[in-house]
Protein backbone atom coordinates (compact mmCIF):
# COMPACT_ATOMS: atom_id res chain seq x y z
CA UNK A 1 0.00 0.00 0.00
CA UNK A 2 3.18 2.37 0.75
CA UNK A 3 4.96 1.41 -2.19
CA UNK A 4 1.54 2.23 -4.34
CA UNK A 5 1.33 5.66 -2.29
CA UNK A 6 4.63 6.40 -3.12
CA UNK A 7 4.85 5.31 -6.65
CA UNK A 8 1.64 8.24 -7.13
CA UNK A 9 3.42 11.01 -5.44
CA UNK A 10 6.20 9.97 -7.37
CA UNK A 11 4.20 10.05 -10.70
CA UNK A 12 2.01 13.72 -9.37
CA UNK A 13 5.46 15.26 -8.72
CA UNK A 14 6.67 14.25 -12.24
CA UNK A 15 3.96 15.69 -13.81
CA UNK A 16 4.03 18.46 -11.48
CA UNK A 17 7.63 19.30 -13.06
CA UNK A 18 6.66 18.78 -16.58
CA UNK A 19 3.65 21.63 -16.38
CA UNK A 20 6.04 23.67 -14.70
CA UNK A 21 8.72 23.58 -16.90
CA UNK A 22 6.18 23.61 -20.03
CA UNK A 23 5.00 27.20 -18.36
CA UNK A 24 8.48 28.08 -18.08
CA UNK A 25 9.39 27.11 -21.80
CA UNK A 26 6.55 29.17 -23.01
CA UNK A 27 7.12 32.16 -20.96
CA UNK A 28 10.84 31.86 -22.15
CA UNK A 29 10.01 31.51 -25.61
CA UNK A 30 7.42 34.63 -25.24
CA UNK A 31 9.90 36.94 -23.48
CA UNK A 32 12.39 35.96 -25.98
CA UNK A 33 10.17 36.82 -28.84
CA UNK A 34 9.53 39.97 -27.01
CA UNK A 35 13.00 40.91 -26.48
CA UNK A 36 14.09 39.76 -30.22
CA UNK A 37 13.76 43.52 -32.53
CA UNK A 38 11.60 42.73 -35.55
CA UNK A 39 12.60 42.99 -38.86
CA UNK A 40 9.43 44.69 -39.64
CA UNK A 41 6.95 46.64 -36.92
CA UNK A 42 3.98 46.22 -39.40
CA UNK A 43 3.17 44.21 -42.04
CA UNK A 44 -0.35 43.12 -43.57
CA UNK A 45 -1.59 39.61 -44.47
CA UNK A 46 -4.20 39.47 -47.63
CA UNK A 47 -5.81 36.10 -49.36
CA UNK A 48 -6.07 38.33 -53.30
CA UNK A 49 -8.24 37.05 -56.51
CA UNK A 50 -7.89 38.92 -59.54
CA UNK A 51 -7.21 42.54 -57.36
CA UNK A 52 -4.91 43.49 -60.50
CA UNK A 53 -6.87 46.96 -60.73
CA UNK A 54 -7.04 47.45 -57.30
CA UNK A 55 -3.50 46.23 -56.11
CA UNK A 56 -1.27 49.54 -56.60
CA UNK A 57 -3.62 52.17 -54.99
CA UNK A 58 -4.28 49.84 -51.86
CA UNK A 59 0.01 48.86 -51.69
CA UNK A 60 0.66 52.06 -51.91
CA UNK A 61 -1.59 53.79 -49.70
CA UNK A 62 -0.57 51.35 -46.94
CA UNK A 63 3.05 52.16 -47.29
CA UNK A 64 2.69 55.43 -46.84
CA UNK A 65 0.56 55.25 -43.03
CA UNK A 66 3.54 52.60 -42.36
CA UNK A 67 3.57 49.16 -43.47
CA UNK A 68 6.28 47.44 -43.73
CA UNK A 69 5.83 44.51 -45.39
CA UNK A 70 2.58 42.58 -47.18
CA UNK A 71 2.21 38.67 -47.32
CA UNK A 72 -0.17 38.27 -49.84
CA UNK A 73 -1.31 34.75 -50.99
CA UNK A 74 -2.92 34.27 -54.18
CA UNK A 75 -5.92 32.10 -54.62
CA UNK A 76 -6.14 31.61 -58.35
CA UNK A 77 -5.66 35.00 -59.99
CA UNK A 78 -6.29 34.99 -63.82
CA UNK A 79 -5.50 38.28 -64.24
CA UNK A 80 -2.03 40.52 -64.45
CA UNK A 81 -1.62 40.14 -60.44
CA UNK A 82 1.70 38.89 -60.71
CA UNK A 83 2.65 41.71 -62.85
CA UNK A 84 1.74 44.45 -60.84
CA UNK A 85 3.33 42.54 -57.51
CA UNK A 86 6.68 42.08 -59.56
CA UNK A 87 8.45 45.42 -58.73
CA UNK A 88 7.14 45.18 -54.70
CA UNK A 89 8.74 41.40 -55.23
CA UNK A 90 11.85 42.39 -56.43
CA UNK A 91 11.75 45.04 -53.79
CA UNK A 92 11.15 42.84 -51.13
CA UNK A 93 8.01 44.64 -49.97
CA UNK A 94 5.44 41.86 -50.56
CA UNK A 95 6.01 38.05 -50.32
CA UNK A 96 3.73 36.33 -52.64
CA UNK A 97 2.58 32.94 -51.68
CA UNK A 98 0.75 31.05 -54.04
CA UNK A 99 -2.37 29.23 -52.39
CA UNK A 100 -4.95 27.68 -54.40
CA UNK A 101 -7.92 26.56 -53.46
CA UNK A 102 -7.93 22.73 -51.90
CA UNK A 103 -11.39 21.62 -52.88
CA UNK A 104 -12.81 20.51 -56.26
CA UNK A 105 -15.38 23.73 -57.41
CA UNK A 106 -18.34 21.21 -57.45
CA UNK A 107 -18.10 21.07 -53.64
CA UNK A 108 -17.02 24.35 -52.54
CA UNK A 109 -18.85 26.36 -50.91
CA UNK A 110 -18.54 29.63 -48.28
CA UNK A 111 -17.65 27.35 -45.19
CA UNK A 112 -15.86 24.54 -46.80
CA UNK A 113 -13.82 27.51 -48.74
CA UNK A 114 -12.97 29.81 -45.32
CA UNK A 115 -12.13 26.47 -43.26
CA UNK A 116 -9.72 25.13 -46.24
CA UNK A 117 -8.36 28.03 -47.97
CA UNK A 118 -8.90 31.23 -45.97
CA UNK A 119 -8.21 30.32 -42.42
CA UNK A 120 -4.83 28.05 -43.62
CA UNK A 121 -3.40 31.05 -45.30
CA UNK A 122 -4.01 32.99 -42.26
CA UNK A 123 -2.60 30.59 -39.65
CA UNK A 124 0.54 30.26 -42.40
CA UNK A 125 1.12 33.73 -41.95
CA UNK A 126 0.96 34.39 -38.54
CA UNK A 127 2.86 30.99 -37.43
CA UNK A 128 5.17 30.68 -40.08
CA UNK A 129 6.25 33.84 -41.91
CA UNK A 130 5.05 37.06 -39.85
CA UNK A 131 6.62 35.67 -36.52
CA UNK A 132 10.16 35.52 -36.82
CA UNK A 133 9.81 39.22 -38.72
CA UNK A 134 6.92 41.19 -37.74
CA UNK A 135 5.68 42.88 -34.76
CA UNK A 136 2.18 43.60 -35.21
CA UNK A 137 -0.16 41.67 -38.06
CA UNK A 138 -3.16 42.82 -39.46
CA UNK A 139 -5.42 40.51 -41.77
CA UNK A 140 -7.19 42.72 -44.32
CA UNK A 141 -9.05 42.37 -47.35
CA UNK A 142 -7.68 44.51 -50.73
CA UNK A 143 -11.27 46.78 -50.23
CA UNK A 144 -10.53 47.37 -46.62
CA UNK A 145 -7.95 50.82 -45.92
CA UNK A 146 -6.57 50.89 -42.49
CA UNK A 147 -6.68 54.66 -41.34
CA UNK A 148 -5.13 56.58 -38.64
CA UNK A 149 -7.14 59.14 -37.86
CA UNK A 150 -5.09 62.17 -35.90
CA UNK A 151 -1.51 60.02 -36.30
CA UNK A 152 0.37 60.22 -39.45
CA UNK A 153 1.12 56.25 -39.67
CA UNK A 154 -0.44 53.24 -37.59
CA UNK A 155 2.80 52.40 -35.79
CA UNK A 156 2.51 55.44 -33.93
CA UNK A 157 -0.64 54.32 -32.66
CA UNK A 158 0.06 51.01 -32.09
CA UNK A 159 3.17 52.27 -30.09
CA UNK A 160 0.50 52.60 -27.22
CA UNK A 161 -0.82 49.23 -27.19
CA UNK A 162 2.14 46.86 -26.76
CA UNK A 163 0.79 45.32 -23.42
CA UNK A 164 -2.39 44.39 -25.30
CA UNK A 165 -1.99 40.68 -27.72
CA UNK A 166 -3.68 42.06 -30.31
CA UNK A 167 -6.48 44.94 -31.21
CA UNK A 168 -9.75 45.44 -32.61
CA UNK A 169 -10.67 47.96 -35.12
CA UNK A 170 -14.32 49.23 -36.39
CA UNK A 171 -14.76 49.29 -39.67
CA UNK A 172 -17.04 52.33 -42.06
CA UNK A 173 -18.58 50.78 -45.26
CA UNK A 174 -18.23 53.04 -48.43
CA UNK A 175 -20.54 52.29 -51.03
CA UNK A 176 -17.58 52.54 -54.54
CA UNK A 177 -20.75 52.53 -57.08
CA UNK A 178 -23.37 54.99 -58.11
CA UNK A 179 -25.03 55.82 -61.09
CA UNK A 180 -25.24 52.06 -62.50
CA UNK A 181 -21.04 51.94 -63.12
CA UNK A 182 -18.15 52.86 -61.02
CA UNK A 183 -17.35 56.44 -60.79
CA UNK A 184 -14.95 58.28 -62.55
CA UNK A 185 -12.54 59.41 -60.23
CA UNK A 186 -8.51 58.57 -59.73
CA UNK A 187 -8.53 56.86 -56.49
CA UNK A 188 -11.32 54.39 -54.54
CA UNK A 189 -10.29 56.35 -51.18
CA UNK A 190 -11.73 59.22 -52.80
CA UNK A 191 -15.72 57.43 -52.10
CA UNK A 192 -17.49 59.34 -49.32
CA UNK A 193 -20.97 57.72 -49.74
CA UNK A 194 -21.11 55.86 -46.06
CA UNK A 195 -23.61 52.73 -46.33
CA UNK A 196 -24.86 49.86 -44.30
CA UNK A 197 -22.49 47.04 -44.60
CA UNK A 198 -23.82 44.15 -46.93
CA UNK A 199 -25.76 41.35 -45.33
CA UNK A 200 -23.42 38.67 -44.84
CA UNK A 201 -23.46 35.03 -44.02
CA UNK A 202 -21.65 33.72 -41.01
CA UNK A 203 -18.96 32.30 -43.06
CA UNK A 204 -18.02 35.80 -44.36
CA UNK A 205 -18.37 37.86 -40.88
CA UNK A 206 -15.59 39.77 -39.71
CA UNK A 207 -14.02 41.20 -36.83
CA UNK A 208 -10.62 42.40 -37.57
CA UNK A 209 -7.87 41.90 -35.36
CA UNK A 210 -4.44 43.55 -35.22
CA UNK A 211 -2.62 41.04 -33.45
CA UNK A 212 0.97 40.03 -32.44
CA UNK A 213 2.21 36.86 -33.53
CA UNK A 214 4.29 35.56 -31.00
CA UNK A 215 0.77 36.45 -28.51
CA UNK A 216 -1.33 34.77 -31.11
CA UNK A 217 -2.58 30.97 -31.04
CA UNK A 218 -5.11 30.27 -33.38
CA UNK A 219 -8.10 31.74 -35.72
CA UNK A 220 -11.34 30.93 -34.18
CA UNK A 221 -14.82 30.73 -36.28
CA UNK A 222 -15.93 32.74 -38.05
CA UNK A 223 -12.91 33.80 -40.19
CA UNK A 224 -10.92 37.19 -38.36
CA UNK A 225 -11.29 36.39 -34.42
CA UNK A 226 -8.35 34.69 -32.98
CA UNK A 227 -7.53 33.39 -29.55
CA UNK A 228 -4.63 34.44 -27.56
CA UNK A 229 -2.04 33.20 -24.87
CA UNK A 230 -3.60 33.16 -21.71
CA UNK A 231 -6.78 33.55 -22.87
CA UNK A 232 -5.45 37.67 -22.94
CA UNK A 233 -8.93 39.23 -24.91
CA UNK A 234 -7.88 42.05 -27.63
CA UNK A 235 -8.17 45.59 -26.99
CA UNK A 236 -10.98 47.42 -28.57
CA UNK A 237 -9.82 50.52 -30.02
CA UNK A 238 -11.52 53.76 -30.43
CA UNK A 239 -12.32 55.32 -33.90
CA UNK A 240 -11.18 58.38 -33.08
CA UNK A 241 -7.42 56.63 -33.03
CA UNK A 242 -7.76 53.75 -35.82
CA UNK A 243 -10.15 52.95 -38.04
CA UNK A 244 -10.63 50.50 -41.42
CA UNK A 245 -12.55 51.91 -44.25
CA UNK A 246 -13.90 49.36 -46.16
CA UNK A 247 -15.52 49.95 -50.28
CA UNK A 248 -18.01 47.89 -51.06
CA UNK A 249 -19.26 47.65 -54.65
CA UNK A 250 -16.11 47.90 -56.79
CA UNK A 251 -16.99 46.41 -60.00
CA UNK A 252 -20.20 45.15 -61.58
CA UNK A 253 -21.80 41.72 -60.35
CA UNK A 254 -20.59 42.85 -56.84
CA UNK A 255 -23.39 42.69 -54.36
CA UNK A 256 -25.53 45.66 -54.33
CA UNK A 257 -23.99 46.82 -57.30
CA UNK A 258 -25.27 50.60 -58.20
CA UNK A 259 -28.34 49.71 -56.21
CA UNK A 260 -30.02 53.06 -55.80
CA UNK A 261 -30.30 54.30 -52.24
CA UNK A 262 -31.79 57.54 -50.97
CA UNK A 263 -28.61 60.03 -49.48
CA UNK A 264 -29.09 61.83 -46.52
CA UNK A 265 -27.79 65.44 -45.91
CA UNK A 266 -26.33 65.17 -42.29
CA UNK A 267 -23.14 66.19 -40.80
CA UNK A 268 -22.05 62.18 -39.61
CA UNK A 269 -19.51 64.09 -36.97
CA UNK A 270 -22.25 65.60 -34.82
CA UNK A 271 -24.34 61.89 -34.03
CA UNK A 272 -23.42 58.96 -32.07
CA UNK A 273 -22.38 55.57 -33.92
CA UNK A 274 -25.38 54.30 -32.86
CA UNK A 275 -27.66 56.61 -34.71
CA UNK A 276 -24.98 56.24 -37.99
CA UNK A 277 -25.81 53.14 -37.63
CA UNK A 278 -29.46 53.53 -37.48
CA UNK A 279 -29.89 56.07 -40.74
CA UNK A 280 -27.97 53.36 -42.73
CA UNK A 281 -29.68 49.75 -41.64
CA UNK A 282 -32.82 51.87 -42.86
CA UNK A 283 -31.70 52.31 -46.65
CA UNK A 284 -29.91 55.95 -46.63
CA UNK A 285 -26.66 56.51 -47.40
CA UNK A 286 -24.78 59.41 -45.49
CA UNK A 287 -22.38 61.47 -47.01
CA UNK A 288 -19.15 61.49 -44.82
CA UNK A 289 -18.02 64.96 -43.52
CA UNK A 290 -15.09 63.83 -41.80
CA UNK A 291 -13.14 62.32 -44.54
CA UNK A 292 -10.20 61.39 -42.12
CA UNK A 293 -8.80 59.29 -45.08
CA UNK A 294 -8.40 62.11 -47.64
CA UNK A 295 -5.84 64.01 -46.25
CA UNK A 296 -3.33 61.28 -47.79
CA UNK A 297 -5.22 61.75 -51.35
CA UNK A 298 -2.46 64.26 -52.64
CA UNK A 299 0.31 62.35 -52.27
CA UNK A 300 -1.31 58.71 -53.36
CA UNK A 301 -2.27 60.42 -56.16
CA UNK A 302 1.31 61.68 -56.66
CA UNK A 303 2.44 57.64 -56.58
CA UNK A 304 -0.14 56.71 -58.80
CA UNK A 305 0.79 59.03 -61.31
CA UNK A 306 -2.68 60.72 -61.72
CA UNK A 307 -2.33 64.63 -62.24
CA UNK A 308 -5.76 65.52 -60.24
CA UNK A 309 -8.16 63.61 -57.27
CA UNK A 310 -11.48 65.20 -58.74
CA UNK A 311 -14.49 62.73 -58.03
Amino acid sequence: MCKRIRMRWGAFLLLSLVMLLSKRADAHELSSNDAQPKKYCFSICSLISNEEKYLKEWIEYHRMVGVDHFYLYNNGSRDRTKDVLGPYIKEGLVTLVNWPNRLPASMEDDALWALTVQLPAFENAAKYLAIKDSKWLAVVEVDEFIVPVNARTIPEVLANCDEFPGIQVTSDYFDASRDNQVPKRNLVIQTVELTSAPEQRIERSVEKIILRPERYTSFTWPPYKCNFRNNEPAQKISKGQLRINKYVNRSRGALNFAKIKDKIRLDNRQISHDELHMVLEVGYEVEDQERAIFRFVPELLKKMGFESGAI
